[in-house]
């Protein structure tokens, strides 16, 4: 029995779009932010008389194709032939674009790795948890960290960036919404990528990935800030223009982003990203945090966030 702890992360610079489904490849490199408070603890065991795999999530029995998907390579790649029973705890609120299928499979790609005799180094953990969730192959790591594009399974995997962080950023969730999205982010990014506008997005994420490693260099908070919000809006632009458009703004989210950029005009560092949900996430710093998070609790539940750990055992 192994059981492992990771945290969520928020995509500073996203990925919106898969060049190969099978291996879930990206279309374009991101960097994320592992947070503190948001985690999944996963216990993976290995019996004998277990017939199938089984999952356990929050209490309930319940079913998940990637989860299978990812034991049966983990089986392959050591020729074991043992089933697994997964029991997983998720402290995140599932599929409302708080990244709770990151912490998952972070966790999950170490108990996995551990119970199997994988190995467990961070590069080989990245791989396997991007088989499951690609933004899971952040969280394996703490504080700032890139998952590169690659071509495929070896050459697509997350690096650190900067771990610990040794400034004061800090990541306000304004939680307006905890239901779960109508339309899930892999079908989501299906549907983006028939904008007209997908190449030049890429484009631009290819120029902001250089920006922001020289801005979490630099310790540059604003920066970051500035860089985070053209590149989440330019992703949810996307989303607008899509053969088939949609969106994951809910009737509050402008409102939170234009109280956000009224926070900033008048000299207070706050920035809005925002991933496949409605939820608003602020980039601000230690000094402001309190004051950003006062100005906008009307909108709903608020989570102060400072930077978190990699996956560990537990």
């Amino acid at each position: 029995m192994t059981q492992a702890r990771a945290y969520t992360n928020i995509a500073l610079i996203k990925y919106w779009g898969k060049s190969d489904i099978t291996w879930n490849l990206p279309t374009s490199s991101s960097i994320g932010l592992t947070l503190d408070q948001l985690y999944t603890d996963t216990r993976v065991d290995l019996t004998d008389d277990l017939k199938q795999d089984q999952f356990i999530l929050d209490g309930q029995l319940a079913s998940n194709p990637r989860i299978i998907k990812v034991l049966d390579f983990v089986r392959q790649q050591t020729g074991s032939h043992k089933y697994a029973k997964i029991t997983s705890e998720n402290h995140v609120p599932n599929s409302a674009g708080l990244a709770s299928s990151a912490s998952a499979f972070a966790a999950f790609a170490l108990a996995a790795s551990d119970s199997y005799g994988l190995p467990t180094d961070r590069p080989s953990l990245s791989r396997l948890a991007r088989l499951g969730s690609g933004s899971a192959s952040r969280s394996v790591y703490g504080g700032f960290s890139i998952w590169y594009q690659g071509y495929d399974h070896q050459s697509s995997f997350a690096q650190s960036i900067l771990d610990p962080v040794d400034f004061g950023i800090r990541v306000i969730d304004v939680l307006t919404d905890k239901k779960t999205k109508k339309i899930p982010s892999s079908q989501g990014m299906q549907r983006a990528q028939s904008s007209p506008d997908y190449s030049n997005w890429l484009s631009q994420s290819k120029m902001q990935i250089r920006e922001m490693i020289a801005a979490i260099k630099n310790k540059d908070i604003e920066k970051i800030g500035l860089i985070a919000e053209r590149n989440a809006m330019g992703m949810h632009a996307l989303n607008r223009s899509a053969d088939k458009p949609f969106d994951y703004f809910a009737g509050e989210t402008w409102a939170v982003i234009n109280d956000i950029h009224r926070l900033y005009h008048a000299g207070i560092p706050a920035f809005a990203t925002i991933d496949a949900g409605p939820n608003v996430k602020v980039i601000t710093d230690s000094r402001s945090c309190q004051k950003v998070a006062d100005q906008l609790k009307n909108f709903g539940e608020i989570l102060i966030q400072k930077p978190g750990p990699g996956v560990v055992h537990v």
